[in-house]
């Protein structure tokens, strides 16, 4: 059997030590290949070609870290605003999230330079959470010509159109979208076919689907979709989403009950059937994420400090296939083996 190869993100307690590791998976057990020191919380990752990109989360200021496998030495480019907790890719542009700083920041691969740098306004409902903007996650739009991005603190998912020199303008036919208030919209994924998307919002424990217009670039609300048993619970909130490669079933993470929930996909993408839920094999399940082959799903326990590999079938998963301990474990991503 081949092996399987992830990626782990941590928090260091805002001392430098190590905080990237490259995993490999052989069906039973987890082990670390290789890892990379003098990072500060390198909260997110995210694999491009041969490479990978991370975010440093910093109170103040924040950096891009880029690293390749093999490779001891690594580039760090330092960014304006703070709390970097998100990073994605579009052409030769990297945008990287700032959720303390309700900043997004744009930067040019190929000039080795910021190219843009936005910061949102205003506040919602919730006093505690959303004092402010507090932009959690952006990816690029289905059709590669903009952004969506997701705003906790604003209830809002933006659209941006990307210019040939990175900067972003708001998409007039639809600038953002409105979630229900006090919901905090925090990551998002697509359909495989690119006509649907999937919000989940932190506070309001839900998955949100929308249909996606190609033609002009436009979301429409269509259903909400509990993460919960039956009631939403004190404390617990919602982290992280992902599709199956096939786009046949959805999953999402809760922190606080520590569950991963399941709905599958019906013919109409926007229409989901629950699946049930199972633990996530430790505290705090931050990220999750597929592997290529939709044999897995690894899970980053951030409070527990673990990994976790769970096998995928047509049954929820009774048991952890893999556990590994890394310390602050938060972000985790599978590649495709070398």
């Amino acid at each position: 059997m081949t092996d399987h190869h992830l990626w782990l993100g941590t928090y260091t307690g805002g001392e430098p030590r190590d905080g990237i590791y490259h995993l490999s998976f052989d069906g039973k057990n987890l082990s670390v290949l290789e890892s990379w020191g003098g990072l500060n919380d390198p909260s997110y990752l995210q694999p491009v070609g041969n490479k990978i990109y991370a975010v440093e989360e910093l109170p103040n200021g924040g950096s891009i870290i880029e690293l390749q496998p093999g490779k001891r030495e690594y580039s760090r480019w330092p960014l304006p605003g703070a709390g970097y907790c998100h990073i994605t890719a579009l052409g030769k542009f990297l945008y990287a999230s700032g959720y303390s700083g309700g900043c997004l920041a744009g930067f040019d691969l190929d000039k080795e330079e910021l190219c843009e740098f936005i910061e949102h306004e205003g506040r919602g409902p919730d006093p505690e959470r959303q004092e402010r903007a507090h932009i959690h996650s952006a990816l690029p739009t289905p059709d590669g010509a903009g952004l969506f991005v997701a705003d906790l603190g604003l209830d809002k998912l933006f659209q941006y159109r990307v210019a040939l020199n990175g900067k972003l303008s708001p998409h007039k036919p639809q600038p953002y979208v409105q979630s229900s208030p006090g919901q905090g919209p925090r990551h998002f994924a697509y359909h495989p076919g690119g006509r649907s998307l999937y919000l989940v919002t932190e506070m309001g424990q839900t998955l949100r689907t929308y249909s996606y217009d190609p033609e002009s670039s436009t979301l429409k609300f269509q259903n909400e979709y509990p993460l919960y048993e039956t009631a939403p619970a004190p404390g617990d909130t919602a982290a992280d989403v992902q599709l199956s490669p096939d786009g046949g079933c959805i999953y999402a993470s809760v922190r606080g009950s520590d569950r991963i929930f399941r709905y599958r996909v019906t013919e109409d993408p926007g229409a989901l059937e629950p699946a049930g839920s199972f633990p996530s094999g430790g505290i705090y399940p931050r990220s999750i994420s597929i592997s290529p082959d939709r044999r897995y799903l690894a899970a980053a326990n951030q409070l527990s400090g673990t990994v976790t590999v769970f096998e995928l079938g047509p049954d929820i998963p009774d048991q952890c296939a893999a556990e590994l301990p890394i310390p602050g474990a938060v972000c985790v991503k599978w590649t495709q083996s070398p």
